[in-house]
């Protein structure tokens, strides 16, 4: 036997609440002067017979397109975009917005993005993550209705609310306590590959440590930086690997030779770690190593980290964007969130 399946219709919601099919409509887009109790009535009959609110008839209807754009400036099997990425998910898909990543690989990327949603407008915020925007590009968001929001990035100009941490200050504390362990040496080592062509928030790290070392009394012949290698092959497993080798060896022929070590991630470090000692190197006996972020796998090797929390960053810059959404005004466009200094078994007193 044929059967015709029937399809619930906002007029069978409208009808089972009690209300006009213009109130179920404002009512599940989440629009105002609806009554709570309306709204909750309304919310129970569409539950009640499965219907769900379109959302390209709603985004019509609203005006908005119910999209967040994230720019990332590397992929997202890193662990600080993946994390971070989660978090921003949380806290705007929960809200009914749909949540799209962009990696911006090249300056072309980027300038497309941007040419596409100055002329279509077709997203509801724009969040950045952990890239600089230059003044043409602050300049073209600036023309837009799109608040931009930023998630760790090296500044807050051009952008209309942030979150952030203060890598500067936790440099700071991570050279106090090599300094204070007795270490006349120190060196700093950037991620040994660094695709992305953007000016980053490992750039604000770097400058953090230079600015403690300066601060805490080490002269130019007491400090070794070692920069990233741009575009090191194709920076696949092996190239890392080469590139952990290559900064083995020029730590190891270093002189004087730094007994206490910073790195820019924990990934960098733990791989570090294992090169280091297998050149016969005692950590910590002979030599502190310190990594950055808090990654599980710093907690496998029991690193000594700064621990920072790049989900609650996420949700932070989340809640910023639903506001700014809204059209409400924040009491602290710019937070600053804390991080900690974590002092395992890869530091010790010399």
């Amino acid at each position: 036997m044929n059967r015709t399946a029937t399809r619930t219709t906002i007029n069978d919601v409208a009808r089972q609440a009690g209300v006009s099919v213009s109130t179920v409509s404002r009512a599940l887009r989440g629009l105002d002067k609806v009554n709570p109790d309306t709204r909750a009535r309304v919310e129970r009959a569409a539950e009640e017979l499965g219907f769900t609110f379109s959302k390209t008839a709603s985004s019509l209807a609203s005006g908005r397109s119910m999209r967040v754009a994230v720019l990332l400036p590397s992929g997202m099997d890193q662990w600080f975009n993946a994390n971070a990425f989660e978090g921003l998910y949380e806290g705007l898909s929960s809200e009914g917005y749909d949540v799209v990543p962009y990696v911006m690989w090249s300056e072309v990327d980027l300038d497309g993005f941007l040419r596409t949603v100055s002329g279509t407008q077709n997203v509801d915020a724009i969040i950045v993550a952990s890239f600089l925007l230059d003044a043409d590009r602050q300049r073209m968001l600036a023309t837009l209705s799109t608040p931009t929001i930023g998630v760790n990035t090296p500044s807050v100009e051009g952008l209309d609310a942030s979150v952030r941490i203060d890598d500067k200050a936790a440099m700071r504390g991570v050279i106090r306590l090599l300094r204070s362990l007795g270490h006349e040496a120190v060196a700093y080592v950037e991620q040994p590959v660094q695709s992305s062509p953007f000016v980053c928030s490992d750039s604000v790290r770097l400058q953090g440590f230079l600015d403690a070392v300066n601060e805490q009394g080490y002269d130019e012949t007491q400090v070794l930086t070692i920069p990233s290698i741009d575009r090191y092959g194709s920076a696949d497993g092996d190239d890392e690997h080469l590139a952990i080798s290559d900064i083995a060896a020029q730590l190891v022929g270093a002189t004087p030779r730094p007994t206490g070590i910073c790195v820019e991630n924990d990934r960098c470090a733990v791989l570090l770690l294992k090169e280091l000692r297998r050149l016969g190197w005692r950590i910590p006996e002979e030599v502190s190593l310190v990594g950055f972020d808090g990654d599980s796998l710093g907690d496998v090797v029991d690193l000594s980290t700064v621990r920072q929390d790049p989900k609650r960053l996420g949700r932070v810059a989340a809640d910023k964007a639903l506001r700014l959404m809204r059209g409400e005004t924040l009491d602290e466009p710019h937070t600053i969130l804390p991080t900690s200094l974590l002092t395992r078994s890869t530091t010790a007193r010399l």
